[in-house]
């Protein structure tokens, strides 16, 4: 207790007066007793002027935003054991805190995405907790995304993070409890399995009315493997993964899956960067998101895909890519999905001013069935540490 109460203090103390002194990403707090604590985080802020169109009862409308990109403002603490035996154990907790739209600046929202045990040793490494999902992870990793702000999920009034290519490029991996398995390098192929909280819709009403339970009775299952490729002028990443879940409408008794499979690479040469993505999903939508269409999403099948290039030049990055979610047409015994069609486009340059410090340009011209069209002109900054 004596070891863990001094650590803690140590932890405090350091992130009180050290912040000022942090350049560089997971800043190292203290060690005590072969412990060691450090901590890592951002904090994006994006002005975004955003033009939107007619759409159903809205007759559309311009806006002024200040606000939170695809990345919330975070920091991530991290404690590490010492390693016995050939087992490090370390723990991981994230906070996250967003800036929001013009009707909840002071709600105050702080919300916890990661909060894991991790296990590393020749192995690989297990993690046990709350973190961010295997599927379509690595098609989130693009570069224009990292640093900006993509899909305004909630139009002109957009609160909390952004969407990036969610839903015109790719599924959210989203932040869930789960217990995963990662391999070891083998030469630069590698893997990824795990059993993640299973999405839960909500009780839905039928067509005549009356109220129905769902159930789901196993966790999702998530796995990916990665290849990586290094050579004289850069690298080659591939990567393929999959998802599977099973949802019972217990008084219909009738399931329906949650399922997906995605491919995708990313090319590095000299300067010049390609990446390509292509996601197959049924029971998501076009939107890219786990459970938002509810029961209504039974049995729809959906994909998204983008593409992206990107050059470097000195401190300056610039860039383009393009993206589409697609949707078919559905009717179950439970509900039913309209066809979508989501489109984005994104124009970008990241310039580091320092190491620690990047200023984002970004514009956007996004298209949809189901949102307001509109245009987004993006100016913004972001720090890590």
């Amino acid at each position: 207790m004596k070891k863990l109460t001094t650590l803690y203090l140590a932890v405090s103390i350091f992130s009180t007066i050290g912040l000022a002194q942090m350049t560089h990403a997971a800043v190292v707090l203290g060690t005590v007793q072969g412990y060691e604590a450090s901590v890592s985080g951002s904090i994006p802020v994006f002005l975004v002027l955003s033009e939107h169109d007619a759409f159903a009862a809205n007759s559309g409308e311009k806006a002024a935003r200040i606000q939170s990109g695809f990345n919330p403002a975070n920091v991530t603490f991290h404690v590490k054991a010492p390693t016995t035996d050939g087992l490090t154990v370390s723990a991981h907790v994230q906070y996250d805190t967003h800036l929001q739209g013009s009707g909840t600046q002071n709600s105050g929202l702080l919300e916890s995405r990661v909060a894991e045990i991790r296990l590393d040793g020749a192995f690989g490494s297990v993690s046990l907790g709350k973190g961010f999902g295997i599927f379509n992870s690595s098609a989130i990793g693009d570069v224009g995304s990292g640093l900006g702000v993509g899909w305004l999920g909630g139009g002109a009034d957009t609160a909390n993070a952004t969407g990036g290519h969610i839903g015109t490029g790719y599924v959210y991996a989203n932040f869930n409890p789960h217990i995963t398995y990662a391999s070891p390098d083998f030469n630069g192929f590698n893997w990824k399995v795990g059993a993640i909280n299973p999405e839960d819709p909500a009780g839905y009403t039928d067509l005549a009315g009356n109220k129905k339970k769902v159930e789901t009775n196993m966790p999702r299952l998530e796995g990916q493997m990665n290849y990586l490729v290094d050579y004289s002028r850069g690298e080659l990443a591939l990567w393929s993964g999959f998802m599977y879940q099973t949802i019972n409408l217990m008084d219909k008794n009738y399931d329906y899956q949650l399922s997906g499979i995605d491919v995708g690479m990313h090319l590095k040469m000299d300067n010049l960067g390609v990446r390509l993505a292509y996601t197959d999903t049924k029971g998501i939508g076009a939107d890219g998101l786990y459970g938002f269409g509810g029961i209504n999403d039974a049995e729809v099948k959906a994909s998204q895909w983008y593409g992206e290039l990107s050059y470097v030049q000195g401190k300056t990055t610039i860039g383009a890519s393009y993206g589409e979610g697609q949707q078919d047409a559905t009717t179950t015994p439970v509900g039913a999905a309209l066809a979508v069609t989501n489109k984005l486009g994104m124009v970008f340059v990241h310039h580091k001013v320092t190491p620690a410090f990047t200023v984002v340009g970004e514009l956007q011209d996004y298209r949809s069935d189901a949102q307001a069209a509109y245009n987004a002109y993006i100016v913004g900054a972001q720090f890590d540490f």
